[in-house]
């Protein structure tokens, strides 16, 4: 029984491990290629035009797939999967209404500006936040059915579908933002067509023939009630992130700074943001199925999530440390020669990322307990002082100012987050 158990952990494990190995390996290799057709400052403006639409993901439908993906095991467990995933549409549209009407100025100001580049700009961008919104949404729901390898397959033809077809767009339209922005939109919506596809047929599998005249739960109000806090996060995570970029576009007097902080971001913060999503991913449905609405049950998953808390921070301590040591040679490879000259950037980034995303196994942890708000106070300080720390970075150091305002603010985070998961554990445990 235990040797099948353990054969079902490797199995489901190196299920998401491959679709997130293709995502990595797709992403570098998909930055590797762009920054030899673009300039460090061109790669700037992709990076402010990806920010743009980003937000509509960060704000708004990132925080909602984590509701949408919460309550999934808990509307299968009590049979109303039918009511939960017409509320989850109904909800997706009205999000997706708001958010058009909010992006109808920005648009209607952009005309009248005059600027043809940035309007294209505008439409790329937001067309972008859109298409990935979705696919992620989808994705996360793939993940809550424990469709693992699905995920992985969705995973992986995201990453590469988006590059592989920006760099069509600029073999045939020349080399410009837009132009990848263009091609990384329809790629993803090449993308969310497979992915529909694959969403029907699992949903197929829980859709229950019973018709219930009434449900039970109101499934909207428990999705708003989650995700409400955590957009409010999402738009102080959003503005910190565009302020580091744009604060280089502000206080600097070089027009490369954006393309070549995006280099260091991309090659420092991704990778391990991308390996701790790995494991929050795979970690995140088992948590809640494992806690579900018992209190003992979330007790032993909690004491689980800091083991796992721990050992994983060790794990990637001595991978950055070894990245760092032998970082002459590695970067020798995989950066053009526009980028080697901020290269000794990507070390600190790296750490920065560490002590940043490894926070997500304690958000995870308050999750199971169906509760968001603790998470509202110390990620709002985090979130601001993120900000005003990127200010002054930009401001009076350029560049080298961003990276280590990003690294200083990750720590405090660090040291913030393991008090709250300290005191969390404590509070479970007098339970």
């Amino acid at each position: 029984m235990i040797l099948y158990k353990i054969y079902n952990l490797i199995k489901e494990l190196s299920s998401i491990s491959i679709g997130y190995l293709f995502t990595a390996l797709g992403g570098l290799l998909g930055v590797r290629i762009l920054t030899a057709y673009l300039t460090p400052s061109q790669y700037g403006e992709l990076s402010l035009g990806i920010t743009m639409g980003g937000v509509i993901y960060s704000v708004l439908f990132g925080p909602l797939t984590n509701g949408i993906t919460r309550f999934f095991s808990i509307a299968k467990e009590k049979k109303e999967i039918n009511f939960y995933l017409f509320n989850v549409l109904k909800i997706i549209i009205k999000a997706s209404i708001l958010i058009g009407l909010l992006l109808l100025p920005i648009i209607f100001f952009t005309l009248l500006s005059g600027n043809t580049k940035w309007i294209y700009l505008v439409l790329a961008s937001s067309s972008f936040g859109f298409v990935y919104s979705f696919n992620n949404i989808i994705n996360g729901l793939q993940n809550a059915s424990r469709k693992r390898i699905i995920v992985s397959i969705n995973q992986g033809l995201m990453t590469f579908s988006r590059f592989f077809v920006a760099v069509i767009f600029i073999n045939i339209f020349g080399s410009s933002s837009t132009v990848v922005i263009f091609g990384q939109f329809i790629g993803l919506f090449l993308t969310l067509t497979v992915q529909v596809y694959f969403l029907n047929s699992t949903l197929r599998g829980y859709v229950i023939n019973k018709i219930y005249k009434v449900s039970n739960i109101d499934w909207q109000s428990k999705i708003s009630s989650f995700t409400l806090p955590l957009i409010t996060l999402g738009l102080l995570n959003w503005l910190r992130i565009a302020v580091e970029k744009w604060g280089l576009v502000f206080f600097t007097n070089y027009d490369e700074a954006v393309g070549f902080y995006s280099i260091i971001y991309q090659f420092g913060y991704y990778p391990i943001s991308l390996l701790i999503n790995l494991l929050a991913n795979y970690l995140r449905p088992i948590y809640f199925d494992k806690a579900g609405d018992n209190q003992k049950r979330l007790k032993s998953t909690y004491i689980l999530g800091v083991k796992i808390f721990i050992f994983s921070f060790l794990i990637l301590s001595f991978l950055i440390f070894i990245v760092f040591t032998y970082r002459e040679n590695i970067f020798q490879i995989i950066l053009d020669e526009k980028y080697k000259s901020v290269a000794y950037l990507i070390g600190p980034m790296m750490m920065s990322a560490l002590l940043n995303e490894s926070t997500s196994f304690v958000t995870l942890l308050i999750q199971t307990k169906k509760e968001t708000k603790p998470l509202l106070f110390p990620n709002t300080s985090i979130y601001l002082s993120g900000i005003i720390l990127a200010i002054f970075g930009a401001y009076f150091y350029g560049l080298y100012g961003v990276v280590f305002a990003s690294l200083l603010n990750s720590s405090i985070k660090f040291i913030l987050f393991s008090y709250l998961c300290i005191y969390h554990y404590k509070k479970i445990n007098y339970l």
